[in-house]
């Protein structure tokens, strides 16, 4: 007899790519063990249920279609339920992976579904690449690499000899396919006959050889941002959607009113740190031309002179008495937003990401990147103090030498600071600035606070909130003076150009600053989340002691002191569905790319916290288990606890019978077993056993052919077994 195996066959390919593809899922799943997440329980069971449909890969088909059916909608409710109840998005959304992960590792598979377990194995790699530098997680990589690569090997070797595009059905996944009948020793022992040990080898050697250039290549390529490299960002379009630029012409921040999309969130641990509604301060305009204000060239020097490569900015001067937070604020800034980073008030520190060119102004309290950013750009603010006020004890000083100097000089001056008492030109706008003036102040000297609460009055008193503004007709006049002396109404940067010209009139230096105001709490991850929409515009008027005071002369908005906070703003925040999708963009940058770690370690205190707690509830539970065992046993006998006791001893004997006559009868597996072992040939034998003494010789070499002979050969097994019946009821009636 010819002993030589046969090379490997087609089951025998699927059979390597359903072990491939366990082991993938499997190594998946031990990558979240890193992860400081409550999903360690759902990974044991995922994984031994996976294990068992790998020893014996006949069990799928014991589930009927219609759990498969029901099944994806069991997961979505499950992730519904996780996402409401968890406090953050991560956890379910990787419990999510762990799911998707088992429902494609214990389910028979196509080239489709192959494809989506890499992909889902994938997602849960990835995350806890990024979120762990253990040791051991390299290793497990190394080996999700290899078996990936090798189960992409297999399906292509597939799909040349058989169309898999299509997908399964759910009556084929509870189908059990030809390659599950047979048993791993004897799959391995013919696998050990074939295989090519020389290609085995040159295979593993290649692959060692791939791993060991990929890690020579990521420890020599430097690593970099390309919006942030020293050239490539000039050939980047850059496109601001907020007009948040050096030049603020009118009309721009009023056209935000209408997008919604979030422009800017801050990380703090408590919403009342924040305010009702804060002003997040952005570009400070000294300005004015006849298209509105704009960064003056004195103070772009002064930022172009101060720009650093750093990743820091410390105030050694910053001393407080009243500091809001005594952690930090973390901002998440939007691509397209602006170059200058958003500052609610003093802070001792500004710390980056990263290293970047940075320019600063101390006087004006702005701080602006080199450019625009075109990723979310993530920064730290420390011990943030809300003020109304911003300190510049040198201004008056500037202020005069500027003043002594001649057009001409002023014009070559690097430190020109009068651009804060210049307006319209012409004598006609000055002669309406100085009549609204006159009927501001009444002749009367006022300090800069007293002028700036009469300009407020007047102007809302004048002119009403809208964000349409129909500009009158005039010739000869500014068209913010034309708007003064009309009684249209306008919106913020009407109203903020306004105060600032009037006070200018009026001898008092002053500028407009465009930044947001407002914003809600996302309830969800537990940020302040600002829109486009909380675009706005306010002056700051000098009060001639050292200090800038921030004015908001547009009427309807809140204006409440930084440090007031409702009692009822915890009960306000944003747990919508909008709001659920915006906090996993955040999620991000807040547990993975945040360069700060303080959170990921508060993060894994609250989730071992939490493990803690649970475990000792849970064995508090179980100790006293046998004090209740032992309460029950000691009390007394009568008729009812013998009945209980008897249920329970015939319900236990019971499910073990059950149990024993499905291992009989092949519906369990039973461990290991030899090459004889397969439901068909099972059977037959059984037959055999019974029908000894058939006269029917073709259905006794039909029997045999099921039992001994090689699979090719089968006749139709269940019209055999149903011969073999009807000749058993023969016999019987006879």
């Amino acid at each position: 007899m010819d002993k030589s195996l046969p090379p490997l066959e087609l089951n025998d390919l699927r059979r390597w790519k359903w072990l491939l593809g366990g082991l993938l899922a499997l190594i998946s799943l031990g990558t979240v063990i890193f992860l400081e997440v409550e999903a360690r329980g759902l990974v044991g069971i995922a994984a031994g249920l996976i294990i068992a449909t790998l020893v014996w890969p006949v069990l799928p088909s014991r589930v009927p279609a219609l759990i498969w059916r029901g099944a994806v909608p069991v997961i979505i409710l499950v992730l519904i339920a996780d996402l409401y109840f968890s406090p953050d998005t991560l956890p379910p959304l990787i419990r999510l992976g762990i799911l998707l992960v088992l429902y494609r590792a214990v389910g028979y598979r196509r080239k489709r579904e192959d494809l989506q377990l890499i992909v889902l194995g994938l997602f849960l790699v990835v995350v806890a690449g990024v979120l762990t530098v253990a040791l051991e997680f390299a290793f497990l990589l190394l080996l999700f690499t290899s078996c990936a690569l090798g189960l992409l090997f297999v399906v292509a070797l597939i799909d040349l000899t058989e169309n898999t595009q299509k997908a399964l059905t759910y009556a084929e996944m509870s189908c059990c396919p030809a390659w599950a009948l047979g048993s791993w020793p004897q799959y391995f022992y013919r696998l050990r006959k074939i295989i090519d040990w020389r290609w085995l080898g040159f295979a593993g050697g290649l692959f060692f050889c791939v791993v060991i250039f990929s890690a020579a290549l990521f420890i020599v390529i430097p690593r970099f941002e390309i919006t942030a490299s020293f050239f490539l960002d000039q050939y980047i379009t850059r496109q601001n959607h907020t007009g948040f630029t050096e030049v603020l012409k009118f009309g721009e921040v009023g056209a935000l009113i209408q997008d919604d999309r979030v422009a800017l969130r801050v990380d703090v641990m408590d919403p009342a740190v924040v305010g009702v509604a804060p002003y997040w301060r952005l570009v400070a305009l000294d300005e004015y031309t006849a298209d509105g204000f704009k960064v003056s060239a004195e103070l772009k020097q002064e930022l172009i002179r101060s720009q650093v490569v750093t990743q820091q900015i410390t105030d050694q001067k910053f001393e407080s008495s009243r500091v809001m937070t005594e952690g930090s604020w973390t901002f998440y800034l939007e691509p397209g937003v602006s170059r200058f980073l958003p500052i609610p008030g003093r802070y001792r520190q500004l710390r980056l990401r990263e290293p970047m060119p940075l320019q600063s102004s101390r006087s004006y309290r702005l701080v602006a990147l080199r450019t625009e950013a075109m990723t979310m750009t993530a920064f730290q603010l420390a011990e943030v103090e809300l003020t109304d006020k911003i300190a510049d004890p040198g201004f008056s000083q500037r202020l005069r030498a500027s003043e002594a100097l001649s057009i001409k000089q002023r014009e070559q001056s690097r430190a020109d600071v009068s651009t804060n008492l210049r307006g319209p030109l012409g004598s006609v706008n000055a002669a309406v600035l100085t009549r609204i003036n006159t009927e501001i102040t009444a002749g009367a000297v006022l300090s800069p606070a007293e002028y700036a609460q009469r300009t407020i009055a007047w102007l809302q008193a004048h002119h009403a909130y809208a964000l349409s503004v129909k500009l009158p007709v005039g010739d000869g006049q500014d068209a913010i003076v034309r708007w003064l002396a009309s009684r249209e109404p306008g919106f913020c940067e009407y109203f903020a150009a306004s105060f600032v010209l009037l006070a200018r009139a009026a001898n008092y230096p002053a500028r407009v600053v465009a930044g947001f105001h407002g914003g809600i709490w996302n309830g969800v991850e537990n940020y302040y989340m600002v829109r486009n929409s909380d675009a706005h515009a306010w002056a700051e008027i000098y009060d001639g002691a050292g200090s800038w005071l921030r004015m908001d002369p547009t009427p309807g908005l809140l204006r409440v002191s930084s440090s007031a906070m409702p009692a009822d703003f915890r009960s306000l925040p944003d747990r919508s569905w909008r709001a659920r999708l915006d906090s996993v963009r955040v999620l991000w940058y807040r547990r993975i790319v945040n360069f700060d770690t303080r959170a990921q370690v508060a993060m894994v205190e609250q989730v071992k916290s939490f493990t803690t707690d649970l475990g000792s509830v849970w064995l508090g539970e179980l100790a006293k288990y046998p004090q209740r065992l032992r309460a029950w046993w000691n009390r007394p006998w009568d008729l009812a606890r013998v009945r209980e006791l008897s249920v329970w001893i015939v319900g236990i004997t019971a499910l073990f019978g059950l149990l024993l006559g499905l291992r009989r009868w092949g519906h369990l597996p039973s461990g290991w077993r030899s090459v004889d072992y397969d439901p068909v040939r099972r059977t037959a034998g059984r037959w055999l056993t019974q029908l000894t003494m058939d006269p029917d010789d073709q259905l006794i070499a039909d029997l045999r052919r099921l039992r001994y002979g090689p699979r090719e050969t089968w006749p139709v097994a269940n019209v055999v077994f149903r011969r073999a019946r009807n000749a058993r009821r023969r016999g019987r009636a006879r």
